[in-house]
């Protein structure tokens, strides 16, 4: 497959169990193309058909990124593995993850020892840690959800800042976690002011996105009823709110991000 080069792709943009059961949206995560990288985050059930949907080569992917222990962001991340280093045979591939993903914690871990063993680096990271790969640089950032194992990130570059928040709670901190990105993705489960525990809703991303004002940003992970309400008028919302230009990803859906190297 041809080279990609600075561009997200959202190969799956479903979140929640009613979703996932009625396969409504996928959850195959999103993957960012970066300096010659190919980075999976999140990689849920489904991912290596939803690349192959999305044109993107899973074999090509050389870092992981899981944030939680849940099965909508955890669940084929041996497949990528296996496609990463050709069944086992190659070492090769970078894992950014939590303890409970990569080691298990109430449960067995995600990560099954075959492909812990055929990884070249793996990083247990925590809120506060930075991990560089080559000329990446990643900072795990606080969350508030009910894995309490669970990070945000923001990935960057000496010229362009990408933040993902995963899945959380609004909380007053949050918003500084991602102050300064160029893209914000923010994984809003719910439609307007129908607050979760555990998760954000669209008035909870509209606080984040007038705070940080980032050139852009994306409404992501959404569950039933932010389908049921359209995530394309909750995103028109945001933006009327906030005045900062913001989108609803869509399964296949890919942002170009050239023009944002400035």
């Amino acid at each position: 497959m041809k080279q990609i080069n600075n561009r997200i792709t959202f190969i799956g943009t479903g979140g929640g169990r009613i979703v996932r059961a009625s396969q409504q949206r996928g959850f195959g995560g999103f993957v960012v193309n970066l300096q010659g990288h190919q980075i999976h985050f999140d990689p849920g059930p489904g991912a290596l058909n939803s690349l192959k949907l999305s044109k993107l080569s899973p074999s090509q992917t050389d870092i992981i990124f899981v944030s939680h222990a849940h099965i909508d962001h955890a669940n084929d991340i041996n497949a990528i593995i296996d496609s990463i280093t050709l069944g086992g045979i190659n070492k090769k591939g970078t894992l950014i993850s939590v303890p409970s993903v990569i080691e298990g914690k109430d449960d067995v871990p995600w990560l099954r020892n075959f492909y812990k063993n055929k990884l070249e680096k793996i990083y247990s990271v925590k809120p506060g840690d930075k991990i560089q790969v080559n000329d990446l640089i990643f900072e795990i950032k606080r969350t508030k959800h009910d894995e309490p194992d669970c990070v945000g990130a923001v990935l960057k570059l000496k010229d362009f800042s990408l933040g993902y928040t995963s899945d959380t709670a609004y909380f007053p901190a949050l918003a500084d976690e991602f102050k300064g990105v160029k893209v914000l993705i923010l994984n809003v489960l719910r439609p307007g002011k129908d607050e979760w525990d555990s998760h954000l809703c669209t008035e909870d991303a509209i606080e984040m996105i007038d705070e940080i004002k980032p050139e852009l940003a994306v409404l992501y992970h959404f569950g039933a009823k932010m389908i049921n309400a359209n995530p394309l008028y909750e995103a028109r919302r945001v933006q009327r709110a906030t005045g900062v230009r913001t989108v609803a990803a869509e399964d296949g859906m890919f942002i170009e991000l050239a023009g944002m190297f400035v």
